[in-house]
Formats: structure tokens, C-alpha cells, sequence
């Protein structure tokens, strides 16, 4: 059995018990900080000193396999990035309940991975409300999420284990992580081999009926040596999120979780999972919280969370050059699930290299994307591609008149079968039906009819 070192250990708790809420009482958080991330930071650098530089030096190695790392932000420049391969990453959910309640029906969890999908890929109805100056920074990260269709013994599986219990809830009221949920033997369910599958443990999270903690996630493993004698097994490795907050609109979801009721409590988790950090640098307690950075190039500087608002006014950090306000709508940030709808261009770099670094057995990989060049990026940059749920229509918008007549797009799925007939975009828009595709991720594939060269090739997913 494989094991990791403590201080990769970054619990993501949405929340804390009632006595360490009340001992922050602060005035942003008057129910605590809604995260615990830099709580453990906090307690791990009190434990081993020194744990904080190590981490950071880490941070910054993984992403400088792709780009420079500087201490503060920097002008971004628009800049072409593609993907040759997109991962798809099989999922499990462990559903542990006590009561009727607790058992939530399937098509919430399906509702999640549908969530993730979009979320991640940019598919999300509401990229829209990214601000203007964000747009060019924020981008798909070729991700996909599928319910498992194999267990680990080999036979077929809905994805979705379900397990009664006689633990009334697996809260803590001692503002630490128990992790019973993962243990047979203590209540939960076993994790399937997380360097195979993705767990996502399901149960109730409350502690004296009171709902502070909505989930919490392990980040990758692999990180340097720290000398403790302090270790954590693989089988902990995975997502913890309580039932009341899984998938979109779910009607357990009351109270101080009504903002949080679209299902990006996941799509938050899942950004610490692959190695994201806050954009707001996980620690709101500093005299100075504009001193930190999160070490992506791309968010801009912030001192602290949005507090499940949606202030779009909010700028925390003032910079001396090419100021810009806090980037709230990052599904990395505080604010409120209708707020939120971004991931940028070097988080996803950063998720991706975390998958090629440290989680390499985990995810299908399938090569769907083609580098263009620069001309054809040129000249076909103004083609859309994407999905019209409520219509059951696939949209190619052409700004440019002067290709129509020169392309044609073919629909197919992500294994490469043929699902629709190539069709010639003589229109601005030109529309395919939809109509009989399973719900799922699809490739849109753009070539010019002239020689059959291939301009792009776009994941879709279709509701």
C-alpha cells in the first residue's frame, strides 16, 4: 500500500464545528471560515515549522513545468492553448446513509457528474456573466467525468454504491477530519483503488444538526519529503461532500446552503483535488492579506473569500499597475453557485499537470484535440461551436463570411464513432440536431472541404 505524507493532507472544509466558529467569529464569516484548507495550513506549519515554504516551493515547481512563476501578477496576454488529450476520469460514489433522507436518488448524482462537466469545459450556460476582461483567461479544461462502469473485480457497476449505517452523521464536533465515511469497518464504505477511480463519498456532514460543513477533498500526492512521522494512506484519497449540497438543485439544500445549490461544492473540491489552491492564497488572518499569492499568473491578486456574495465591486488587493478587481466568479473563490463560472487558462494548466504528475494511472486518455496552425487559428478564430440544450441543436456560428462554403463539421463521440453526417456551413449559423443523443460528452470535429484538413475539434457535451 502506497502512503503520503501529512502535509499533503489540505482538508477542504466547508465550515468548521460550532467551537471553532465561535472562536473565529469573524466579521466575514460570522459562522466561521467556510473552508478549512489554511486552518490545517496553519496547524501542520505550528507542527512542523517550516511546512509552509516547503508546500509553496512545491506549488511553484508544478507550475513551472509550463510557465514562469512570479511572486506577484503579472499583465496576461491572451495566449493560443490547446490540448491534445482530453482525460476522462472514471468516478465512483460511496452513498452512505442513516435514514430515508440521507439516500439520495440517483439523478442527483447524475446531476453532478453533468455539473462537473460543464463547469470544467466551459459548456456551463452561464459563462456569460464572465466579465469582459476576464474572458480572455478563462478556458475548458478537457476534462471529463463518467460514472464507473467497471468495479475493481471486473464486473459491470452503476457507479453508485450504496451502504446503510448506524452512524448517525460523521460531522466532528472536536474541528478536526474523521474520515469514518472511508472505513467499512467504522460506518462508511471502502474506497476502490483511488489510483483507478475517483471516490466521492456521500453522507451527512452535520455536527448538532447544524450544517457548517459541506465537503472537503485530499490533494495529490507525490509532494517532496517532509521529515514526519505523521502518514496517510491511499485509500483516504478521494471527495467528501455532504448530501445535502450533491447535484443541481437538490432540495435538502436549505438554509446557509441555498447559495451553494448548483453543484459547485463538487466542481470546488475538485479544483483542491487536482492541486488548485484558493485565489486568495488560503490564509484570511494576515495583517497584510494582499501578501500572498495563489501562484497562478492569471487571477488577479486578492486578500480574502467572497463570502457567498456576489459583490462584483469587490477588489481586495489595489496593484500598482493593471489593477483589476477580484476574480469572484472563480469556482476557486467564496461566492455565492450563480456567481461562479470560471476556471482560467493557468488553473487548468496547473489541474493538468497535477493529473500527468501525480495521479498517472487515473484517468482514460483520449486523443481528440489537433494543434492548428497559426494561420488557420487566425483565420478560423471566430467559429463557435456549442450545444443548445433546451433546443436539441449543436450551433456553428461563423462571424467571418468569407469561409462559408469552405467548412464542414461532423459530430462524433469521444471514441471516435461517427454520430452525425458531415454538413457544409453555408450560413452564419448552421444547426445540427441533437435530437436521440444520449446525454454525454460529444467531439465537434471542424474541416475545410478543400482538402479535408482538419481546423479544430471541440468536446461538447449535450445535456
Amino acid at each position: 500500500m502506497r502512503l503520503i505524507r501529512l502535509y499533503t493532507i489540505l482538508l477542504l472544509v466547508f465550515g468548521l464545528s460550532p467551537q471553532k466558529i465561535n472562536a473565529q467569529n469573524t466579521t466575514n464569516y460570522p459562522l466561521g471560515e467556510p473552508c478549512g484548507f489554511s486552518t490545517v495550513l496553519n496547524q501542520l506549519e505550528k507542527q512542523y515549522p517550516g511546512f509552509k515554504s516547503h508546500f509553496d516551493l512545491k506549488t511553484q515547481k508544478l507550475l513551472a513545468k509550463t510557465i514562469r512563476v512570479e511572486p506577484r501578477k503579472k499583465r496576461i496576454t491572451d495566449t493560443l492553448y490547446s490540448y491534445d488529450t482530453l482525460y476522462v476520469i472514471p468516478l465512483v460514489f460511496h452513498v452512505i446513509y442513516n435514514v430515508a433522507n440521507e439516500n439520495i436518488h440517483d439523478s442527483l448524482l447524475q446531476s453532478q457528474v453533468a455539473v462537473l462537466n460543464r463547469d470544467f469545459n466551459r459548456l456551463n450556460a452561464d459563462t456569460v456573466k464572465t466579465r469582459s476582461f476576464f474572458k480572455s483567461r478563462s478556458g475548458s479544461a478537457r476534462i471529463q467525468f463518467e460514472l464507473a462502469s467497471t468495479d475493481p473485480m471486473g464486473k459491470a457497476t452503476s457507479g453508485i454504491i450504496r451502504k446503510a449505517s448506524s452512524v448517525l452523521t460523521f460531522g466532528s464536533n472536536t474541528g478536526t477530519i474523521n474520515d469514518l465515511m472511508k472505513k467499512s469497518a467504522t460506518g462508511g464504505d471502502d474506497a476502490w483503488n483511488p489510483e483507478k477511480y475517483l471516490n466521492i463519498w456521500v453522507c451527512d456532514l452535520s455536527v448538532n444538526n447544524n450544517d457548517y460543513l459541506f465537503g472537503y477533498a485530499y490533494p495529490p500526492y507525490g509532494h517532496p519529503s517532509w521529515s514526519s512521522n505523521s502518514w496517510v494512506a491511499d485509500p483516504r484519497q478521494g471527495v467528501v461532500l455532504h448530501y445535502k449540497i450533491v447535484g443541481k438543485n437538490n432540495p435538502r439544500a436549505t438554509g446557509a446552503m441555498a447559495s451553494s445549490n448548483m453543484g459547485r461544492v463538487a466542481v470546488h473540491e475538485l479544483g483542491h483535488y487536482f492541486g488548485l489552491r484558493h485565489t486568495w492564497a488560503d490564509d484570511q488572518n494576515l495583517i497584510n492579506k494582499c501578501s500572498l499569492d495563489d501562484y497562478i499568473d492569471d487571477t488577479p491578486l486578492q486578500g480574502i473569500g467572497a463570502a457567498f456574495a456576489c459583490n462584483l465591486g469587490s477588489n481586495t488587493c489595489i496593484e500598482s499597475s493593471n489593477d483589476l478587481p477580484d476574480m469572484i466568479e472563480n469556482y476557486m473563490d467564496y461566492a455565492s453557485h450563480s456567481c461562479q463560472n470560471i476556471f482560467t487558462k493557468r488553473q487548468i494548466q496547473m489541474m493538468r499537470n497535477s493529473i500527468s504528475d501525480y495521479r498517472t494511472i487515473l484517468p482514460l486518455r483520449i486523443n481528440i484535440v489537433s494543434r492548428a496552425t497559426i494561420f488557420d487559428t487566425v483565420v478560423y478564430d471566430k467559429v463557435m461551436v456549442y450545444a443548445l440544450g433546451d433546443k436539441k441543436q449543436l450551433v456553428v456560428e461563423v462571424d467571418d463570411e468569407n469561409v462559408l462554403g469552405a467548412l464542414q463539421i461532423q459530430v462524433f463521440s469521444i471514441l471516435g464513432q461517427a454520430i452525425s453526417n458531415a454538413k457544409t456551413i453555408t450560413n452564419n449559423e448552421t444547426f445540427i440536431s441533437t435530437m436521440g443523443f444520449r446525454p454525454g460528452m460529444y467531439v465537434a470535429v471542424l474541416s475545410r472541404l478543400s482538402d479535408g484538413k482538419v481546423i479544430r475539434k471541440q468536446s461538447i457535451f449535450i445535456d
